[in-house]
């Protein structure tokens, strides 16, 4: 109990000392993004619209896990993830305005379970590669969403003309439903199956 106490005691020391707030599941809660297509920008938005409910009629099920993320969100995903997998070295982590937090806990091993736990939170523990410090989502001009579908199904394209789908897979790295989605203005991430999910006005 006493030492756990002092643990307390020398956390709250640490970060009164710093002005900051010690990372930990609680950041998730911070700078929240949005699942809804009305916080997409401009065309974009009205292109992901006609294209889901293009989708949606031909039977394939939606479901959007992600439109606007702020900045500041970005930077808590990209270095949770990064301490987790890549082991960075806490001390060189940039500041970024707005964003009081410390990374660094008095004990080194609860500096890597506090990212673990933000990763956990945030819902990226599942990437493979690093969030980006910067991305098409912060402009409301990318979309992630999960794919699926049984069987054959035909989906009406930009133009109007019904394409049948009977290849796989059928998830979003389907080939024909990525030719099929760019007619609308909604292209697949280019870099392959690193980000699953992530469509854009751009590809990126």
């Amino acid at each position: 109990m006493a030492t756990s106490h002092l643990a307390r005691k020398q956390a709250s020391a640490h970060e009164n000392r710093a002005g900051k707030e010690l990372s930990g599941a609680q950041w998730a809660r911070r700078f929240p993004g949005s699942r809804g297509t009305s916080d997409l920008s401009g065309t974009f938005r009205h292109a992901v619209e006609d294209f889901i409910a293009a989708m949606a009629e031909a039977g394939i099920r939606v479901k959007m896990d992600a439109t606007y993320r702020p900045t500041k969100r970005y930077d808590l995903m990209h270095w949770a993830w990064r301490i987790v997998n890549d082991k960075a070295d806490v001390s060189s982590i940039p500041a970024m305005g707005g964003v009081d937090i410390e990374w660094q806990h008095p004990a080194g091993a609860d500096t890597v379970r506090a990212a673990e736990d933000m990763v956990g939170a945030l819902s990226i523990r599942r990437l493979r590669t690093r969030p980006a410090l910067r991305s098409q989502h912060n402009l409301g001009l990318a979309i992630d969403m999960s794919l699926s579908w049984h069987g054959t199904v035909s989906v009406k394209d930009a133009n109007g003309k019904l394409v049948t789908i009977r290849t796989m897979p059928r998830t979003g790295m389907n080939r024909q439903l990525i030719e099929i989605g760019a007619t609308y203005g909604v292209k697949k991430y280019g870099g392959g199956g690193r980000d699953v999910p992530h469509w854009s006005n751009n590809g990126r």
